[in-house]
């Protein structure tokens, strides 16, 4: 009876260290703060970044359409004599185009104040940098389905965002571009590519994953710098414009941000490992009853040697 009581308890110990693992992983984990895990090397996105390629000349014979429908070359987007801003972004992004369009929206009204003009300006009289008029935004969207009615409600949306008095101008200096055909990434992607601007689709979410990068552009549709981030001071703004009218080059700003999900629980191995876990414990189970059993078989021998022994 004592080996049957031992024997019950250890099998009620080994056959719950599988509910004690699964409990102790279906815990909420520590608050790491403001600490953010890498992904694993596996996973699909992790390669999204930007390649920085100053001095790139942007394809001008890349076809899109614009906002209103129309068919169009970048190149006659970008005619005139006033330096471009160019984001990829897209109407059903998450989180990250928002946020990168909010803060440039909150940042233009501020650009756009008289203010003293930036290093190197042969007048020292102040200067206001103001979408329409001293310069131009662009914004391709990464997805190839994206529809009219959903890019002009994502352009309205972060026009209205703008001062009342400067809305007419960016509504004529800013222009969002979709595929030339619906479902055809090329010329999304040609771009993309001639900057350095790298994203990929994840098909588990149905979402793009890319950076946030403002991407200064001379007049004549060349690389001139790029400003990482999703906040931009109103003194680098005003500084990239003046150098991307003057075709020179500058050094990046701002710190790399990109907008993924990643769900860890896509590539983690706790099954894998509540499996080898499970089998662990058979096995040991295996073992343990076999050492019971070896041990009830000696004691019957010996037992079997002394009443052998014993018999006069």
């Amino acid at each position: 009876m004592p080996d049957r009581s031992i024997l019950a308890l250890i099998l009620t110990a080994v056959l719950a260290m599988p509910s004690a693992y699964a409990e102790e992983t279906s815990r909420p984990q520590p608050n790491l703060g403001d600490q953010i895990l890498p992904p694993p090397p596996t996973y699909k996105a992790g390669g999204v970044t930007v390649d920085e390629k100053l001095g790139a000349r942007l394809p001008l014979d890349a076809m899109f359409r614009t906002h209103e429908g129309k068919l169009v070359t970048l190149g006659s987007v970008l005619a005139g004599e006033v330096p471009t801003i160019l984001t990829f972004n897209y109407s059903d992004c998450p989180m990250l185009c928002s946020l990168q369009l909010n803060g440039l929206t909150a940042a233009l009204p501020e650009a756009a104040k008289s203010a003293p003009p930036p290093v190197g300006a042969t007048k020292s009289d102040p200067i206001a940098f103001r979408l329409g008029a001293q310069f131009r935004i662009v914004s391709i969207s990464l997805e190839p389905h994206e529809t009219l009615a959903k890019i002009n409600k994502m352009r309205d949306r972060y026009i209205a965002r703008l001062p009342a008095d400067q809305r007419a101008a960016a509504k004529q200096g800013w222009t969002f571009l979709i595929a030339a055909t619906p479902g055809d990434p090329a010329a999304i992607r040609r771009i993309a590519e001639t900057v350095g601007f790298k994203y990929t689709y994840i098909s588990e979410r149905a979402e793009w994953a890319h950076p946030a990068a403002l991407i200064f552009l001379s007049t004549r549709g060349v690389v001139t710098r790029y400003v990482h981030g999703i906040e931009f001071p109103a003194d680098m703004l005003r500084e990239s414009i003046f150098k991307a009218g003057l075709a020179e080059p500058s050094t990046s700003a701002g710190f790399l941000s990109r907008c993924y999900h990643y769900d860890p629980s896509a590539n983690d191995h706790s099954r894998a490992g509540m499996m080898a876990l499970r089998l662990g414990a058979a096995g040991f189970v295996v073992l343990l009853v076999g050492g019971f059993g070896l041990m009830r078989l000696l004691r019957r021998q010996r037992s079997d040697s002394r009443r052998t022994r014993e018999v006069p």
